[in-house]
């Protein structure tokens, strides 16, 4: 959620994404095999959606690197693989936009 400064003290909330997020990591720890050209690591998956994931890591990563990553929930008979792009990185971890995923 972002904000923008109006006239007279008050705020409007700007909301830039257009897909919905789910919130992944309340009841059962979902982690993600990543992999870039640097490094490969493991990191929680705080919220996905159909555009991309946000993570939690305190792995070095930047804007613009690409990232492959390997997943799948808890109950579901399918892997999903994904290819994608870090679009925001922050303390907590680093957004993803998907490019292309599949179901394995």
């Amino acid at each position: 959620m972002y904000s923008n400064y109006i006239p007279n003290g008050q705020t409007k909330n700007l909301e830039r994404r257009k897909d919905a997020r789910k919130k992944v990591n309340d009841l059962q720890l979902v982690v993600a095999d990543c992999r870039t050209m640097d490094s490969d690591f493991q990191a929680p998956i705080e919220n996905v959606s159909s555009g991309g994931i946000f993570i939690n890591t305190n792995q070095r990563l930047f804007v613009g690197q690409e990232i492959a990553m390997k997943f799948d929930f808890p109950n579901a008979r399918n892997t999903i693989m994904a290819n994608g792009e870090i679009v925001r990185t922050s303390f907590e971890g680093a957004g993803i936009r998907f490019r292309m995923f599949f179901k394995k």
